[in-house]
């Protein structure tokens, strides 16, 4: 599964409209570069916050400027060594290279998952237990040993060496850094 970014959702026209957005650009200056009629851009903008979900042109440059940021940043997470897990709603959003090694997956395979699924039995009441406290604000270890549930069904013990709250996507997620066992 991949992440569902709102740019994505974007005819080629919507795109350099909303780049020209995100650049500050007023409706005028925007008619002048794409060389479309005013009543046109604003019909475009219009398409633009309803395939962003939110109510204003303002909200809509907010949450694409957003994903941009979060674009650039997951594309050098996905280089790193160590497996990088972003959990969203008890929901695997976005897992590196490693991560997926780590538990034998795909990409499709591992996006899109509840991340209980990818825990195994011995290690879930601390792994759900963690994941509501740190969504709650609570300072826990941040370094620690779990069991995973690879693909096939094998468990493996997994460092956790990293794990905290953050923001994707305008909501709270919790990010975590896994290294497989030397």
């Amino acid at each position: 599964m991949k992440i569902d970014w709102v740019w994505d959702k974007l005819d080629p026209i919507e795109t350099r409209v909303a780049e020209l957005l995100v650049e500050g650009k007023s409706n005028t200056a925007i008619c002048a570069e794409v060389y479309l009629s005013r009543a046109r851009i604003q019909d475009c903008i219009k398409r633009i916050v309803i395939k962003a979900g939110v109510d204003s042109t303002r909200a809509a440059i907010a949450l694409l400027v957003e994903e941009r940021e979060n674009q650039s940043l997951l594309g050098i997470l996905e280089e790193a060594k160590a497996g990088i897990v972003v959990v969203q709603d008890r929901v695997v959003k976005f897992a590196n290279r490693s991560a997926r090694e780590i538990w034998g997956y795909d990409l499709d395979e591992i996006a899109g998952r509840p991340l209980i699924e990818l825990i195994a039995a011995s290690s879930r009441n601390v792994v759900a237990r963690g994941y509501e406290l740190r969504m709650k604000g609570e300072q826990l270890s941040q370094s620690y040993a779990i069991r995973v549930l690879c693909k096939g069904k094998q468990e493996e013990e997994v460092f956790v060496t990293s794990a905290g709250s953050i923001q994707f996507r305008g909501k709270p997620a919790v990010l975590a850094i896994v290294n497989a066992r030397p």
